[in-house]
């Protein structure tokens, strides 16, 4: 199974180097077009990237990875999501969702990077095949807790979001650095908070607007198959 078929590789595809630099020199604004975008996921994709390409020396090195339009949207609204609850609990800290967008679009771009220098290994199938497993069972947990009252099973999504980190990290760890493998853990150890998962899916919750476009995007990846 490529790497196409969960979210961390969905986060990137190939297009040519020379555009995404004319757009990271504009600070990430030019996309699709010429369409001005003050997307945050966007604008980090693009710095992420023109940081990496520069230290990129392989005859992959003209290529450059981008975050599509479908992906840019759910990371926004997870952006949101997480940016709401930390202003309003005071358990959660607040500096933590800039934080985890990041390290999901630097985790992602660094993984998709071994993927197309094809430094991965045959042995590796059977880890990215979990890493979508996990994936696909969080996010269609997410779905069935926002449609269904009361069904929010914290204990479920917890492990399953484990499951994910365990499979990420044994992907990652003969190829990336201990840097890496901590912005893994920063990322799921807010994602898998106990206080931040109540304060969402609890019942009338605020933040269930939010919740709804998120949802969205991720009924839109389902249907894809991209996640």
């Amino acid at each position: 199974m490529e790497l196409q078929s969960w979210l961390l590789y969905h986060l990137v595809a190939a297009t040519d180097c020379n555009r995404v630099m004319q757009s990271a020199t504009t600070g990430g604004g030019v996309y699709s077009g010429g369409v001005a975008s003050n997307s945050r996921a966007r604008d980090l994709g693009l710095r992420a990237q023109k940081k990496i390409l520069g230290r990129v020396v392989s005859s992959n090195a003209g290529r450059s990875l981008f975050i599509d339009d479908s992906t840019t949207s759910l990371l926004d609204n997870l952006f949101k999501l997480m940016e709401k609850a930390t202003k309003n609990n005071p358990n959660l800290d607040k500096k933590q969702p800039e934080k985890v967008l990041k390290n999901i679009v630097k985790l992602s771009i660094k993984v998709g990077l071994l993927q197309r220098n094809q430094q991965l290994n045959p042995s590796d199938d059977s880890k990215i095949h979990e890493i979508g497993s996990s994936l696909r069972a969080a996010a269609m947990a997410v779905v069935s807790f926002y449609e269904l009252d009361f069904s929010f099973d914290r204990v479920y999504l917890t492990r399953s979001l484990e499951r994910c980190r365990a499979a990420i990290q044994d992907l990652i760890r003969p190829y990336l650095t201990d840097k890496s493998q901590e912005r893994c853990d920063q990322i799921f150890d807010f994602l898998t908070n106990s206080d931040f998962l109540d304060s969402i899916f609890k019942q009338n919750s605020e933040y269930k607007p939010i919740l709804g476009a998120l949802v969205e995007d991720i009924n839109k990846a389902l249907d894809a198959g991209h996640l």
